[in-house]
């Protein structure tokens, strides 16, 4: 499952899942610098930063604004 960043407050994470639902994760809990709109999944008890799923998410979102805004 992957969990996309919603926002980065102090010692959390919020994180919402592919089935829309949130989780408040504290951030010693994830590696480097977390910014809102990457994507994890979460793998033998710790949250891995998805690049590829980042940026295949940001090209769709892309996509959608191009279409709606034309």
């Amino acid at each position: 499952m992957f969990y996309s960043v919603d926002r980065v407050d102090d010692d959390y994470v919020t994180l919402c899942d592919d089935d829309g639902e949130t989780k408040e994760i504290r951030s010693f809990h994830f590696e480097g610098k977390v910014s809102s709109g990457q994507v994890y999944r979460f793998e033998q008890g710790k949250f891995i930063y998805d690049g590829q799923e980042t940026a295949a998410r940001r090209e769709r979102i892309r996509a959608l604004e191009k279409e709606l805004f034309k």
